[in-house]
């Protein structure tokens, strides 16, 4: 009975770990889409982008504001300068993942 009781809690414990784990973990499946665009502002964590047309979301050219992701890097570019970036969606809105300047 004592050893039913053991297998019974490894299991539950097994359970949970490989729960929390699952909950942990970045999905694999998110989308992700780049554009080519205008610094307007930045002002971390919210950047103003004037970008062009981006196809696969269906948006036409237009000025808007994103959230820079945590791992975006923005030491190399300013307000005016020319950039790809790639973002993806976040909540309700959109992130910016990473900025790259036009040269």
């Amino acid at each position: 009975m004592r050893a039913l009781r053991v297998f019974a809690l490894i299991g539950v414990l097994f359970s949970l770990s490989s729960f929390s784990v699952q909950a942990t973990e970045p999905s694999a499946t998110a989308q992700r889409w780049q554009g080519e665009g205008r610094v307007l502002e930045i002002s971390p964590p919210k950047i103003i982008l004037e970008h062009q047309a981006i196809p696969e979301l269906n948006w036409p050219a237009m000025t808007m504001p994103f959230t820079l992701a945590n791992s975006a890097e923005t030491t190399s570019v300013k307000p005016g300068d020319r950039v790809t970036f790639t973002l993806e969606r976040a909540g309700d809105g959109f992130q910016i993942l990473s900025l790259t300047p036009l040269h």
